[in-house]
């Protein structure tokens, strides 16, 4: 796993910077937006498009990021009254889920990926296909970030398990 760990370090600084730029893109797109409308008093249609694109990729990866830091809601006051093995058991169990979860939505994603490509979004005039992509693309790497995570908690000791830093 220690071989793996830099790559998935690098890659989530990648995924948290794309999602920055997709975020300040939105910012500046939604400005833009309100002043052609309120001081030069015409309307552009692109931006509401793009905004609600970008708002799609930057959910489907920031879920992965939120994977990768161990962010995602838990009860864990439950897990950490649990015996050691229960506890254990417990998070592993949780992981496996997750890992599940994101496995169906690989799937799901790439024929809903397939079945978009033939549509083409109203004003960009772009295949569809780009915007249902955050779907599988966001799952694959929710997938590894999670299979890293059981791996974590599988060999982790006791005390590791659980931590308040997250």
């Amino acid at each position: 796993m220690r071989v793996f760990k830099p790559v998935l370090d690098y890659s989530e600084r990648i995924l948290t910077a794309t999602c920055a730029m997709l975020l300040a893109s939105m910012f500046v797109l939604g400005v833009m937006t309100v002043f052609f409308r309120f001081v030069i008093q015409t309307t552009i249609t692109f931006p509401d498009e793009l905004i609600r694109y970008f708002f799609i990729w930057v959910i489907a990866l920031g879920a992965a990021v939120g994977i990768r830091r161990n962010m995602h809601a838990a009860i864990g006051v439950l897990v950490r009254v649990l015996p050691g093995t229960l506890e254990r058991l417990a998070l592993l169990t949780a992981s496996f889920c997750t890992a599940v979860f994101f496995a169906v939505l690989i799937d799901k994603g790439y024929h809903s990926v397939v079945l978009a490509s033939e549509q083409v979004s109203p004003i960009l005039e772009i295949s569809m296909a780009w915007v249902y992509l955050a779907v599988p693309v966001g799952a694959l790497i929710g997938f590894v970030y999670t299979v890293e995570l059981f791996v974590t908690q599988l060999l982790a000791s006791s005390s590791e398990l659980v931590t308040d830093d997250h």
